[in-house]
């Protein structure tokens, strides 16, 4: 009988983030002549900005220096029981638990807190938010117990600002008090809520519309549809002042009107206002889009409770005919009040740490091949090949899954369960597919997973979503271990593919490796290919995002003994990949991911030139990040479309032979 394993759940409120800053160019690491000196900052302000601007490019030594100056100037310029001192010593923390020196930072932490009490009294938000910053730390360590009194008195903060009326507090207690079954006083702060965002942004701006929704829902779960209707009423008119009769806005107030009035029984009434908001996201969005779609399904919905059966079925026909295979989308998600949950199926040769904390249970250490199936949530505000992630410029170490895209649990299991659930989750899906996906150097299981999760997501991938994750060491100046161990993996990679293949129940396999993972699946592959030549067809497609192979080797070994045959190959690289030219510059000789000394053409690789994408300053994630290449990874994946039927796509004829560039930066989503 197979396990279900050990599942490990990271409670919201006092989740850690991990302590990770951006991804930086590698040539910041081996390029001689580049000094870890920023310029003279003019004030605290400037400091404050630099601090992590030095972290982000790797350079902590630079931004330990200048928070201990932070620290010195404070003291000396506004005393050492100065709010600003308080500041000044979390950034010095903040840099120290960066860099893992937890017992370096607590201390500072600590002083930041008392500092913030005498200054501000204990119940400021301040102190919320030094208390939250020390409980991170202590997260960090393992130290719950330690964690858990600095929560309880966060939580008592928030309780107290609400008590005073604090707008932005409100929602949440109201939403409290509504699962504690206290109706009366969830409809009295309602009022109160509207009320006072009422005041601070006037009876008629668009500012009230959140209160005036808040208190409807309230009204509306307490039966009293009149109330709510009113309050409806009043969001949509200030919706069509503001925006106009035709906005998208306007169209969510309807959408909104019709709900109440279906749960009224007001089917006419339901129907009329859910036809207005179909009208208004079909011209803005298009028919196919995703909302026209289930705004059309919502109005087949409301026609099956009013009895009009005939209707029903013809509404619901025409959405399932506009949808076509875009009904993969909602097969793999679990849907919460707020958010959306991916499900990511992972093997990993990671050693598994012990720790219970989801973001901490794999290290960077070698281990024996383990399974599981992890959970990820997307924000409502989800923005197409962005990783949403907590901001440092807040001093705030906790995630929040309403906001961020956050590992929520990792759930380990073994080999017969896992593959078990695998054939589920294919069977499933429509075109029984899965992808198996293998990240770069410098990247945390958290963050494969997280990464996983997110192009699964805007994707619209209905199969079974597969992370394999080698042990990265997570660090920048680890390229040669990460090297080391990803040669190490391939063998473990190697026997896992196999076995996907043979036991995964999926007809349609895609193979996804980035970066320095490049090298960990074609290694894996070559051995495969050599024991088997059959099993390369197998693979609908491999896709090879910014490949750090040799150029010479993958031209040579790879692409023509490899990659060539009956199933297809996608090569994306750009001559903008400044950690590419940095790796360039380590090992001496071009990678096949730059194009800056020519682009590699091959027979059997489809190359896609993604210079022209715009991404972020180091241009090595352009994969993952842009909706460009998301979209054309969406027609390539979903769609079958060989680069000559994707619309995002140009050819450029050379005496080599023939490539691809991008024309225009087309989103991912219709």
């Amino acid at each position: 009988m197979a396990s279900q394993g050990r599942r490990i759940v990271r409670t919201l409120r006092s989740a850690p983030v991990p302590l990770a800053v951006a991804l930086i160019a590698l040539s910041f690491l081996f390029v001689p002549g580049i000094r870890a000196q920023a310029e003279e900052p003019e004030d605290f302000s400037e400091i404050s900005r630099e601090i992590p601007a030095l972290a982000a490019r790797a350079k902590m030594n630079a931004a330990e220096a200048l928070a201990q100056r932070y620290v010195a100037e404070a003291g000396a310029e506004t005393g050492k029981d100065s709010p600003e001192y308080a500041t000044a010593l979390t950034w010095l923390g903040w840099v120290y638990s960066q860099q893992q020196r937890y017992a370096d930072a607590e201390p500072l932490l600590k002083q930041a807190l008392a500092i913030r009490e005498k200054a501000y009294g204990p119940d400021h938000p301040l102190v919320a938010t030094s208390l939250n910053n020390l409980a991170g730390v202590y997260q960090q360590q393992d130290r719950a117990a330690d964690a858990e009194p600095l929560l309880v008195r966060v939580e008592a903060i928030r309780a107290k600002a609400v008590g005073r009326g604090m707008l932005e507090a409100l929602p949440a207690e109201i939403q409290e008090l509504q699962a504690k079954g206290k109706d009366a006083k969830a409809a009295r702060l309602a009022d109160h809520y509207v009320a006072l965002a009422k005041e601070r942004y006037g009876a008629d701006q668009p500012g009230l519309v959140p209160a005036l929704l808040e208190a409807a829902f309230v009204y509306q779960q307490q039966g009293d549809f009149g109330k709510a209707e009113a309050l409806l009423k009043k969001a949509l008119a200030i919706r069509v002042a503001a925006f106009g009769p035709r906005s998208v806005e306007v169209a969510d107030s309807a959408e909104q009107l019709a709900y109440l009035y279906q749960s009224a029984k007001r089917y006419k009434d339901a129907v009329r206002s859910m036809k207005r908001a179909l009208s208004i996201r079909q011209a803005a969005y298009g028919a196919r889009n995703e909302k026209s779609i289930a705004t059309m399904e919502a109005l087949a919905g409301i026609y099956m409770a009013a009895g009009r059966t005939k209707e029903a079925e013809k509404t619901f026909a025409a959405a399932r005919k506009l949808e076509g295979k875009k009904k993969h989308r909602y097969a793999y998600l679990r849907q919460e009040t707020s958010y959306a949950v991916v499900k990511v199926f992972y093997a990993t040769d990671r050693k598994n740490t012990g720790k219970t904390d989801p973001a901490s249970v794999y290290g960077g250490d070698r281990g024996p091949l383990t399974f599981g199936v992890a959970e990820v949530s997307i924000p409502p505000q989800h923005k197409v090949g962005v990783v949403e992630t907590p901001s440092i410029w807040r001093l705030e170490w906790c995630n929040d899954p309403e906001q961020f895209v956050v590992l929520l649990s990792v759930d380990e299991v073994d080999k017969e369960k896992f593959f078990e659930d695998v054939v589920a989750r294919v069977k499933s899906s429509d075109r029984k597919s899965a992808f198996v996906f293998v990240h770069g150097y410098n990247v945390a299981f958290v963050d494969a997973v997280r990464r996983t999760a997110q192009m699964t997501y805007d994707l619209g991938f209905g199969g079974a979503p597969v992370l394999y994750s080698w042990p990265s060491q997570a660090s920048y100046a680890s390229y040669k271990v990460d090297e080391t161990n990803a040669e190490w993996a391939r063998l473990d990679f190697k026997n896992f593919l196999k076995d996907f293949v043979a036991q995964s129940g999926a007809e349609h396999i895609y193979l996804i490796a980035h970066s320095m993972g490049t090298r960990v699946l074609t290694g894996a592959l070559k051995e495969l290919v050599l024991e088997d030549p059959s099993i390369r067809d197998k693979f609908d497609e491999i896709i090879l995002a910014a490949p750090d192979i040799d150029a010479d080797t993958f031209k040579r070994d790879i692409a023509p003994k490899i990659l060539a045959g009956e199933g297809k190959t996608t090569l994306y690289a750009s001559s903008g990949d400044y950690a590419l030219l940095a790796s360039k510059t380590f090992a001496g000789y071009p990678r096949a991911g730059d194009t800056a000394d020519g682009v590699i053409i091959a027979p059997g690789v489809d190359t896609i030139d993604a210079s022209a994408i715009r991404t972020d300053f180091v241009g090595h994630g352009y994969y993952g990040d842009s909706d460009t290449v998301l979209g054309d990874l969406r027609d390539l994946i979903l769609e079958g479309k060989r680069p000559d039927k994707r619309s995002r796509l140009a050819p450029v004829t050379t005496d080599s032979g023939r490539y691809w560039t991008f024309t225009e930066q087309k989103p991912a989503t219709p």
